[in-house]
Parts: C-alpha cells; structure tokens; sequence
C-alpha cells in the first residue's frame, strides 16, 4: 500500500489542518510551481474536494495562494486531468 504524504497547513483563519498531497508541479507557461492537496471532505454528490494552491516560498515559511487568473485555472485543469489519465 502506497504511504500517503500529508502536510499541516495553517488556513486563513488560523486553523491548523492535515491534508493530504495529491500532487506537485511547475506550470511551464509561468514557471510557477502548485500543490493539489485534499482533506479528504466529500460534496454534495459525494466526489472528494480537491485544491489547488500556488506555493509561494518565502525562505524560512511556504505560503499557499489562491489562484485567480483564469488562464492559469484552465492551465492547472488541463494539468490535472493529464495526470488523471496517466494514472489509469
């Protein structure tokens, strides 16, 4: 059984939580790196929430920035989905 790799966060609101990594990577059209993680937490329809964070090194911490751009949204799905399929 593969180990999962789980990191503590802190959210917005102070909140100290375990999730579990999905995945990191670097888009190549900007060179920025991103980390698909869970809490493992189902919607509605029952499918696990994902998310998808930019990191942001700040030498001594690492933040995780919401993204807002929606090129860069459709880049990390089209990435996802990439991954998806080699993981069938």
């Amino acid at each position: 059984m593969e180990e999962k790799e789980m990191l503590k966060i802190i959210d917005e609101n102070g909140i100290e939580k375990e999730v579990e990594v999905i995945n990191f990577f670097t888009l190549k059209s900007n060179n920025k790196d991103y980390i698909t993680y869970t809490e493992n937490k189902e919607d509605a329809k029952g499918n696990i929430i994902v998310y998808t964070s930019e990191v942001i090194d700040n030498g001594d911490s690492v933040e995780l920035k919401g993204i807002e751009d929606a090129n860069i949204v459709k880049e990390i799905k089209d990435v996802l989905v990439d991954l998806a399929k080699a993981g069938d």
